[in-house]
């Protein structure tokens, strides 16, 4: 990978023609569309993100994760809660983007059963350098529908309602092959899947509208600007059991993120404030 040197600075401070049917944690077709656990959680005591980190290198696991899959694409990790692990994407040519997508839903990292399955990329983020990322890069994850910080997989993302918590550990980092990438945080939302967020090369102006329609439903107001013109963003995509109106298959929990210069290393915490009515689905 390149730019190791960046992450440890930074670490020590579709078009498609549907949606997928995916039950869980995944996304519901939606007709209308032209686009498209397994460890504890070891949490760590929050810290402010102009704290010192240890370095950390991310390219022995993801030449390991590489070896033990050839469908791993890159490496997820969010030290303060545990996440730690493989991103996996199916792209067989021959098969359709939802069976793609519904590859990785029940199977690890080894193609073996587990409920909880493994992190996958939708089939149509295309992956590598912050060049060649699609504009939104979504990573799927389950979770165990309790929203419990201390669960399985995305059930980890949970910490994120912490609003101290968020403050202080805004940071997603993603490597690939080509580049370690760092995101930041912009929002926090529940939502029903008839908000198709998952669009991963979106016009500017729908991107826009999504980016919007992520901010009036974020539980934070969080102080991070984000340009459809000009940045990407990465979307951690998990299933809940808050707000449920319906089937809970229908709602999400959503993170996401914007991924930052290369060259820019924040000290400071950015302002979050309670969103006094997120808007509901």
């Amino acid at each position: 990978m390149k730019n190791l040197t960046f992450l440890k600075k930074f670490v020590a401070i579709t078009l498609a023609m549907s949606f997928i049917l995916v039950s869980g944690c995944g996304n519901k077709e939606n007709s209308s569309s032209s686009e498209s656990e397994d460890s504890s959680s070891q949490s760590s005591e929050s810290s402010s993100p102009a704290d010192l980190r240890d370095p950390v290198d991310l390219t022995e696991k993801l030449e390991k994760g590489i070896k033990r899959n050839p469908d791993t694409v890159g490496w997820l990790y969010i030290p303060e809660i545990g996440i730690d692990d493989a991103v996996l994407q199916k792209n067989d040519p021959s098969k359709s983007h939802r069976e793609n997508n519904e590859y990785y839903l029940r199977i690890d990292e080894d193609k073996k059963y587990d409920v909880f399955g493994c992190y996958w990329a939708d089939a149509l983020s295309k992956i590598g350098n912050r060049n060649d990322l699609s504009k939104n890069t979504v990573i799927y994850g389950h979770s165990d529908y309790k929203d419990n910080k201390d669960g399985k997989k995305f059930s980890k993302l949970f910490h994120y309602m912490d609003k101290e918590f968020l403050e202080n550990n805004p940071y997603i980092y993603f490597s690939t092959e080509e580049e370690d990438m760092v995101f930041q945080i912009f929002s926090v939302f529940y939502t029903h899947v008839d908000f198709v967020y998952i669009y991963t090369d979106p016009t500017v102006e729908h991107f826009g509208e999504i980016i919007k329609g992520a901010k009036d439903r974020s539980e934070y107001i969080i102080d991070v600007p984000v340009d459809p013109a000009k940045d990407k963003i990465i979307t951690l995509s998990t299933c809940t059991g808050e707000f449920v109106k319906g089937n809970k298959d229908d709602y999400r929990f959503v993170i996401m993120g914007k991924l930052l210069p290369s060259s820019e290393v924040p000290k400071d915490a950015v302002k979050v404030e309670k969103n006094p009515k997120p808007f509901r689905d």
